[in-house]
This record gives structure tokens, C-alpha cells and sequence, in this order.
């Protein structure tokens, strides 16, 4: 065999190898091409799944809150979890046809357990923020604050945040209350804080300890009802958006359906009469 045909048959087999090799090279790119697209696609379904959707297949809602806070919510005397939001995370339960799931943790910390997706949503009695919205959306609000109710006695002489001047003001020790009037009323009225609004600081009202109670104006409502010597002589501060449900952004299904709950316990009268009961339980009425 000439020198010729073994150079052409040695080059023809280097061109067979190279042609074998661009093959599977192709072959491999495109599997691994079609493999990420079909993970691209399923991610992009999973996004599609609806939130509502998730929860009913799960069979059960995650809510995030803050266990401290009562009456909207604390654990009670038998270990459960109770209070105002508690009783609304059920009624969306309900409305999801699913069991349901605290999860108790810092109120600092349930913002980042939503966007994080450890909870579905949350009720804290948080009101809506330029900056919470930033990073989650809110239900329309379950009540709307008149500002801080001034309790006093049925006889007392109080109509104004001005008629405070120079008394003697009980409010709930750690409180938002507490703090208006330790910014307000300094070095204008005597402070004192109490760890409980009942019976502690009504007792101090009523043997005339102090002369007004500063109070959410919801508790302040409640109180009365329970307490016929007490009423509510004026508001302080001003009208406020009060707690809303925080829900992740972009659950509009989700958001549908709290805000369809919301919607209709206040229209029923039924997200008063939570109130009402939570608060008269908190209380220690019932």
C-alpha cells in the first residue's frame, strides 16, 4: 500500500472520530438544553399555582403572628393560642375549607417568614406601612381605630386632651398608649402604669388613685359595657388604620378571599361581636 492511501485512510478515519464526537457533543447540548427548559417550565407552572391552591392542597393554613399581644392575640390559661386575630385566622380557615397553623414568633421577624414562605399569612395586629408594602401587600382593614379613649368616671369633669393637664393618668404598662402619653403628657400630668387594665388600673380609677385611663379605644368599648360606672370621655391621638392581614405579593386569590372574610364579618355585625367576646374574655369575664 502506497504512502498516499495510508495518509488519506489515517485522515478519513480522524474525520470519522471528529464527526462521531460533534454528534454526541450535540446530542448531550441538547439534552441539557430540553432538560433546563423543562425545568424553566415546571418552575414557571409551580409559579402559576395558585396561593389558594397550595394551602387546599396542603390542607391547612400557616399563619404567622405574635403571641403577646392581648386581646388580639396571647396564649391563655390553658396553653392554647386566643384573642381577636386568632378567632379571623379561623374564620379564613373556614372560608379555605382547611385546618389551620400558628406559628408564634417576634413580631420583627414575621415580615421576612412571609416573603420567606414559612407562613401563608400573617395577623399581628399590624398596621399597613409605606414600608411593609414594600415587600408584602395587606387586606383591607377589620377595624379602624377612633384614637386612644380617655376612660374616666360616669361624674368626672375631662373632654379634652387639656383637661388631662395636672391629673393623675393610669395607662397599660409596654403599651402604645403608655408611650403617647409619656410623649404628650410629660411634666403636664402624673403617668403611672399599670400591668393590667382589669381589674388592677379600673379599681385605681374607681377608688380615685388616678382620675382618667388611657386605653385602645376597641378595649375602651368593651370596658364600659362590663364596667356601667366608666365612660369614655374623649379620644386623643387620631384616627388610625388598625390591624390588616398581611399576605405575600401577588396572592390576589389569597388576598380575594381575607378580604371576602373581612368583608363579610363586618357586615354581619360578627367581627364586633369577636371583638366584643375576646376582649370580655381577655378581661376575665368569661
Amino acid at each position: 500500500m502506497s504512502q498516499k492511501i495510508k495518509n488519506f485512510k489515517s485522515i478519513a478515519k480522524m474525520l470519522a472520530i471528529f464527526i462521531a464526537g460533534l454528534l454526541v457533543g450535540g446530542l448531550a447540548t441538547y439534552g441539557l438544553l430540553g432538560y433546563s427548559s423543562k425545568q424553566q417550565t415546571q418552575s414557571y407552572e409551580q409559579q402559576l399555582q395558585s396561593y389558594v391552591d397550595k394551602i387546599k392542597a396542603r390542607g391547612k393554613l400557616i399563619v404567622g403572628t405574635s403571641a403577646d399581644w392581648p386581646p388580639f392575640e396571647y396564649v391563655d390559661a390553658n396553653h392554647n393560642y386566643a384573642g381577636i386575630d386568632i378567632e379571623i385566622a379561623k374564620k379564613i380557615a373556614q372560608a379555605l375549607n382547611v385546618s389551620i397553623e400558628i406559628k408564634d414568633m417576634k413580631f420583627a421577624g414575621l415580615i421576612e417568614a412571609l416573603k420567606n414562605g414559612d407562613v401563608d399569612i400573617v395577623i399581628a395586629d399590624m398596621t399597613p406601612t409605606a414600608e411593609r408594602e414594600k415587600v408584602v401587600d395587606f387586606s383591607i382593614p377589620y377595624y379602624t381605630s377612633k384614637g386612644y379613649a380617655v376612660v374616666t368616671l360616669q361624674n368626672a369633669n375631662i373632654k379634652s386632651e387639656q383637661d388631662l393637664y395636672g391629673k393623675k393618668i393610669g395607662v397599660q404598662l409596654g403599651t402604645i398608649q403608655e408611650e403617647w402619653a409619656n410623649n404628650n403628657l410629660k411634666g403636664k400630668a402624673e403617668v403611672k402604669s399599670y400591668d393590667r387594665v382589669y381589674p388592677e388600673m379600673v379599681w385605681a380609677l374607681q377608688r380615685g388613685d388616678i382620675d382618667a385611663m388611657i386605653l385602645g379605644d376597641k378595649i375602651a368599648e368593651a370596658l364600659i359595657t362590663k364596667e356601667p360606672s366608666l365612660k369614655i370621655a374623649t379620644y386623643v391621638s387620631i384616627p388610625t388604620i388598625g390591624g390588616a392581614v398581611a399576605v405575600p405579593q401577588g396572592a390576589e386569590d389569597l388576598k380575594y378571599v381575607v378580604n371576602s372574610v373581612i368583608e363579610n364579618l363586618t357586615e354581619s355585625g360578627e367581627m364586633q361581636q369577636i371583638f366584643n367576646n375576646e376582649i370580655a374574655k381577655w378581661l376575665g369575664s368569661s
